[in-house]
């Protein structure tokens, strides 16, 4: 009974005491990993509380206050969000009308709708303005024009001046004295007909244009405005190239006629601005562009007054000279009679040149026989005097017959007046005077060119 006793006081003490030296070098060793953890942390503590306090001594403190939290959007797509809206705002389809259906028509009592299903409203109502003019000039392409939608305003660098429009008129003088020696003759009138040329052929497909050459007279290319494409531009050339070319020496007749604003009326003189401006008016233009060597010289006609004091002078020289006329067919009747004679008439070469300012250029004419009277009366008959020079349009008489035209043709539909702009080749003092003075009054500018390369 002793001896078992014994065996478990035994186990026990060796159980305690094994257990005992096993717990103490566990605890050696976790007391070890604790403390080297320990030392670990801190050191990473210390290292990083170390770094977030130089950093923060090295920023500035903040003196605002933070907003709000807005709602932000990336750029393209704030920028693709406005087009959205934009597109939306300017659609034309209508707005939609509510309704309601069922699948048995008998099952549900429909509402009352209150809306008129025969108007529709859209959020893009467009105003469209009259236009003047006809053609395609207006609605192609994109783009906006003077008279409405369309690619059809043109850029015009003419000789220098920077222009617009959309329906253009350009008038070229086409007088002899563009091709006198003093302006570069023939060649440089050349240079200026090609310089025309780069200006028809710089015209947006989309714009209206007209040529108009004067003189004497004045010659439209077409009676009315014509599209600016390929086939016009080259008729457009074709049509300038002639004038001031050998055997075609300026212009005397033409198919555009002066209006008759009654003591407003023009009966004729040369480089006849008057003519021009009248056509390109007629095929309302919104943009004129004059190229021209000199000022006008229209020859203004009399007045009612005028015309009344001339017949009255004219009957007082019949009065007084009734006897002196008498005596002349008294001395014509009894004069012997002359010789007949025939006489030759030598041949007569064409000019080569360009005539003088006034005249007519010289035909080719062959020689011939002719019979004249040799001898006999010869004295002149005595003649009343001519009527009186009314004189020649001034700038003012010019603006008011462009102001009564403007009235005629571009007010009741709506239009402005054109924009004028003006080239002086080559111009003297007084030309050059007219014509700056035309351009200003008309929006426009002037500019004197005195050579052309």
């Amino acid at each position: 009974m002793n001896e078992p006793k014994q065996k478990i006081n035994k186990d026990i003490m060796i159980s305690g005491l094994g257990h005992y030296q096993l717990t103490k070098k566990r605890k050696q060793i976790l007391m070890y990993s604790f403390l080297t953890a320990l030392a670990i942390t801190i050191v990473g503590l210390a290292v990083f509380g170390g770094y977030v306090i130089m950093t923060a001594n090295r920023e500035e403190p903040a003196v605002f206050v933070a907003p709000p939290p807005t709602k932000k959007y990336e750029p393209r797509i704030l920028e693709h969000k406005v087009k959205v809206q934009k597109k939306q705002r300017s659609s034309s389809r209508p707005s939609v009308i509510p309704r309601m259906t069922a699948m048995k028509k008998t099952s549900i009592n429909l509402p009352e709708i209150k809306a008129d299903p025969k108007t529709l409203h859209t959020t893009f109502q467009p105003k469209f303005k009259a236009v003047s003019g006809k053609g395609m000039g207006a609605g192609l392409g994109t783009g906006y024009g003077t008279h409405g939608f369309g690619s059809g305003v043109s850029q015009i660098n003419f000789f220098g001046l920077k222009a617009k429009g959309e329906k253009i008129a350009i008038l070229v003088d086409a007088s002899v004295s563009m091709v006198e020696e003093e302006r570069g003759g023939v060649p440089g009138y050349l240079r200026v007909k090609q310089r025309i040329e780069d200006v028809i052929d710089a015209l947006s497909p989309g714009s209206l244009f007209t040529v108009i050459a004067f003189a004497d007279a004045a010659e439209a290319m077409t009676p009315k405005m014509i599209i600016a494409n390929e086939k016009n531009k080259n008729d457009a050339k074709m049509f300038i190239r002639p004038y001031n070319t050998d055997g075609n020496w300026g212009l005397t007749t033409g198919n555009i006629e002066s209006k008759n604003y009654g003591d407003l009326r023009a009966v004729g003189g040369t480089t006849r601005l008057d003519l021009a401006l009248t056509g390109a008016f007629d095929q309302g233009a919104d943009t004129i562009m004059i190229i021209s060597d000199g000022i006008p010289r229209v020859e203004k006609a009399l007045t009612p007054e005028q015309m009344q004091s001339y017949q009255k002078k004219r009957e007082q020289w019949f009065d007084t000279n009734q006897g002196a006329i008498s005596n002349w067919e008294n001395a014509r009747a009894s004069a012997p009679a002359g010789t007949a004679q025939k006489v030759w008439i030598p041949p007569v070469a064409a000019s080569t040149g360009p005539p003088k300012e006034g005249q007519q250029p010289r035909q080719a004419r062959a020689g011939y026989w002719k019979t004249v009277t040799v001898g006999g009366f010869r004295r002149a008959r005595p003649n009343p005097p001519p009527p009186p020079k009314a004189g020649f349009w001034t700038l003012a008489d010019f603006v008011k017959y462009m102001g009564l035209m403007y009235d005629e043709e571009y007010k009741p539909k709506g239009v402005d007046e054109p924009v004028i702009f003006c080239i002086g080749y080559q111009i003297d003092q007084d030309g050059g005077s007219f014509l700056k003075n035309l351009a200003s009054h008309y929006h426009g500018q002037y500019r004197s060119v005195r050579k052309i390369k």
